[in-house]
């Protein structure tokens, strides 16, 4: 890329960090005309196509519906960047910070309503909006204020979870990620995680054949026999109840003609993993614990030589 070319994207990358899109497109396709093919410049121009259809469309929206779109299509957008053998890295982030910086515009204008799960959901947003604008104590703050508003929920925990291990709270974070996938994986959202640790377990677990749906199911199972999620905490004697009735509920499900063992077995198998891990702080009898090993065994005999191998 010559010198002028570069200063065009540099110039492009200024507006594309305010979202100034089809200022930015005019600026790269004038440049392009003078270095055909240059794959910086189209790749930019590509990016500045998807986000002015998106952009064209918020003014019809009210301001939280404005912010969701955002978030929503900054998945779709990743597709896209992860087509690309080698996507330019200052592109990829002028557009986070642009997209991400009137995201969080759009939830600040959402307004004070009297909704908890909607007050909760505005902090949980304005939290992950921060994440990715590389503000992270500012977002453990507001997501903070989230799980205070609506205490426990799943997503909420992950994205502080999250926080946690990039400002290097390892022990945090792994037993905040433990709870929140024990609470329920289904609504943890793994597109918005950035920290290398649990990028690294995702990949371990995809590695096993598993996507969608599923793989969030068995994200806490290898999780927890792989050592990543390895702080255990006690529980309460409501806890160990709804534990074992959950365990119970879910072999009786389980042995139904029509059941979905693919959601179910490693759902059941982290009941167990959790109480084989109270029954060992309980310092309960080592029969107990094979009792509960042996039904992992029989579920799934891989998991079962992971846990006992040493």
């Amino acid at each position: 890329m010559n010198i002028q070319s570069e200063d065009d994207l540099k110039k492009a990358y200024k507006l594309i960090e305010t979202c100034s899109t089809d200022k930015a497109a005019k600026i790269l396709n004038e440049a392009l005309r003078n270095e055909l093919g240059e794959q910086n410049l189209v790749f930019a121009i590509q990016c500045c196509g998807f986000w002015q259809k998106i952009f064209e469309t918020l003014p019809q929206l009210e301001y939280f519906e404005q912010g969701e779109t955002l978030i929503t299509q900054w998945k779709q957008f990743t597709t896209i960047i992860e087509r690309e053998t080698a996507p330019l890295e200052h592109t990829v982030y002028s557009f986070k910070k642009g997209v991400f910086s009137l995201a969080l515009d759009r939830y600040n204008r959402a307004g004070n309503e009297k909704d908890v799960e909607f007050t909760a959901e505005i902090c949980r947003k304005k939290g992950l909006c921060y994440k990715k604008l590389g503000s992270y104590e500012t977002a453990l703050n507001w997501l903070k204020e989230a799980n205070a508003t609506a205490p426990n929920q799943a997503p909420v925990l992950a994205e502080i979870a999250d926080c946690y291990a990039l400002c290097g709270e390892t022990r945090q974070s792994k037993a905040l990620f433990r709870e929140a996938f024990f609470i329920n994986a289904s609504k943890v959202d793994l597109d918005f995680l950035d920290s290398p640790f649990i990028k690294i377990l995702v990949e371990k677990v995809k590695e096993k054949g598993y996507s969608g749906e599923i793989l969030k199911e068995w994200i806490p199972v290898y999780g927890a026999v792989l050592g990543a999620f390895s702080i255990k905490r006690d529980l309460h004697s409501q806890e160990v109840l709804h534990l074992r009735q959950e365990i119970y509920a879910k072999e009786s499900e389980l042995k139904l003609p029509y059941s979905n063992t693919s959601v179910l077995t490693p759902q059941l198998l982290n009941l167990y993993l959790w109480l084989i891990d109270y029954q060992v702080l309980k310092k309960e009898s080592i029969s107990k614990i094979n009792e509960i090993l042996l039904k992992i065994k029989i579920l799934d005999e891989n998991i079962y030589s992971m846990l006992v191998r040493d």
